[in-house]
């Protein structure tokens, strides 16, 4: 069964969203990954990570949908970046953020040990 939801020309972008999430909430459809999705549907990959990213598709309802990680491209269903990049982003930025820290109080220490002639 070929839905070629994604190649009729006269529907729009929400029109064909409506006819995927109505065929993906089908008891036996929900469990369908990315490429069966593509191939039973036609519907234009592109589209269907659009989808998984913005959570238009619930990763709740259908476990097996993704979409490549903006970052490094590996398939996730987490969100726009994989658990793996959010995560190294998380840790870079707190290290950042003990690293202005650290050269604050260097700073003032360095004010402070500053002989002021007037």
């Amino acid at each position: 069964m070929n839905l070629r939801i994604g190649r009729k020309l006269d529907l729009t972008e929400e029109e064909v969203f409506a006819e995927l999430h109505h065929f993906l909430l089908r008891k036996n459809n929900r469990v369908l990954s990315n490429d069966e999705v593509i191939e039973k549907t036609g519907i234009c990959p592109e589209l269907l990570y659009k989808w998984v990213k913005s959570g238009k598709l619930k990763r709740s309802l259908f476990p097996n949908l993704g979409a490549p990680c903006e970052r490094c491209g590996k398939f996730t269903n987490y969100s726009k970046i994989c658990f793996e990049c959010s995560t190294s982003i998380t840790t870079l930025l707190e290290k950042e953020e003990k690293d202005k820290e650290w050269f604050k109080q260097i700073q003032q220490m360095n004010r402070l040990n500053t002989y002021h002639h007037k």
